[in-house]
């Protein structure tokens, strides 16, 4: 019987048998390898915000660097001027427009004093002319004379609120304003006028200086009225501009 040749010199069946477990067995300990260096490299996290990300070159930490200098913050800001303890004398003048009389002009002032930033009190004190353009055709026509036109004295007391703080856009620069509501009462002292006189109404205050104002008021004059022989509660629309003067008490 002729002897079994061998491989390699020593190598026989049971060779053969190991050698694909060898190569098994270095086919995965190479992706063991692999899998621990993919582990091992830091994941690459991406940036929260676009401005958080690097910048490419130096042009662009240039560009924004100008940027930053140039660009103001915006939000929240202190307010330039606050109103509190302070007195506010208020010179203002207008238009009157009557309900049941005619359109005349009123002028006068207040005097207003601030216990916090946003509540305060007033006094105001204002004149304005009575009088009824068909006064004279109806004089004609029932013979006598129904109204007595004449000058109507108006003072009022007003509680006042100031519930914001405003910045407007004018010409080329950012005006402060504060938006003021208020109401009151008091008495229209007129012989066509009846009992006591109420108002409501809103202004808004437009910062010139730390302590001058340009104030725009409106509001609505309520009183019971007899006016050529009728007699109702009237609406009477005020409308008036003028100058506001903030005066330290010291308090």
């Amino acid at each position: 019987m002729r002897p079994v040749p061998e491989l390699f010199g020593l190598s026989n069946e049971s060779t053969f048998e190991l050698v694909p477990r060898l190569i098994g067995g270095f086919a995965l300990a190479v992706c063991t390898c692999i899998s621990a260096l993919a582990y091992a490299q830091p994941a690459t996290v991406a940036p929260a915000k676009p401005s958080d990300a690097p910048l490419p070159s130096c042009l662009d930490q240039t560009i924004r660097g100008q940027l930053g200098e140039q660009l103001k913050p915006r939000g929240v800001q202190k307010r330039d001027f606050k109103k509190d303890n302070k007195l506010v004398l208020v010179a203002h003048g207008g238009t009157y427009a009557g309900d049941l009389t005619s359109s005349s002009w009123i002028a006068g002032g207040e005097l207003g004093y601030f216990f916090t930033e946003d509540l305060g009190l007033s006094l105001g004190f204002d004149v304005t002319p009575l009088k009824l353009d068909l006064d004279q055709p109806l004089n004609q026509f029932f013979g006598d004379n129904r109204f007595e036109p004449g000058m109507a004295y108006l003072a009022l007391a007003n509680v006042v609120w100031s519930p914001m703080h405003a910045k407007l856009k004018l010409g080329g620069g950012i005006v402060h304003a504060d938006i003021l509501l208020f109401a009151g009462g008091g008495r229209m002292f007129h012989d066509a006028v009846q009992g006591l006189t109420f108002d409501a109404g809103f202004a808004i205050d437009m910062f010139v200086t730390k302590a001058l104002t340009i104030r725009l008021d409106t509001r609505d004059v309520m009183a019971v009225e007899e006016i050529a022989g009728e007699t109702r509660y009237t609406n009477n629309i005020v409308a008036t501009i003028g100058l506001a003067l903030y005066i330290p008490t010291g308090l």
